[in-house]
């Protein structure tokens, strides 16, 4: 399974893959704002994004509404990681194609409770096994 992990924010970029490592996802690509994300995505496929919902150059919410105009990208996950936790910003996440949504800050068991269902129904339709560090962790 392949990630993309979208941040302006170096450490938290840092965190989230250092996370997703744990759970046995070491095939991670780290960017730090949606248009360099869109670039990647003109040649790259990837599983699951994670994405800030507040970032400079292009938003969170910018960059779901650019994404799924994308014919190739309708399927990708997308996990929206933000320190706001209002509902409104949670509702237009989900409104936008969002497939969950995290709080910052978060535990690494926090983290990966949210991304669990995703990551499962990923594996599910590529017809693949989680990781064992994943597996071992639920």
């Amino acid at each position: 399974m392949r990630f993309l992990v979208i941040d302006d924010s170096l450490q938290m970029r840092r965190i989230i893959t250092n996370v997703l490592a744990r759970l046995g996802y070491t095939d991670v690509v780290q960017v730090a704002n949606g248009r360099e994300a869109l670039k990647r995505l003109e040649t790259e496929v990837f599983d699951v994004i994670v994405t800030d919902w507040y970032m400079p150059e292009m938003s969170g919410p910018e960059f779901l509404r650019a994404l799924r105009g994308k014919k190739d990208a309708k399927d990708v996950r997308i996990i929206v990681v933000s320190g706001n936790g209002s509902k409104d910003d949670v509702g237009r996440a989900i409104e936008l194609g969002a497939s969950a949504y995290v709080l910052k800050p978060f535990t690494a068991e926090t983290f990966r409770e949210r991304i669990a269902p995703v990551c499962a129904a990923v594996a599910a339709s590529a017809d693949t096994e989680l990781p064992a560090g994943f597996a071992a962790a639920m």
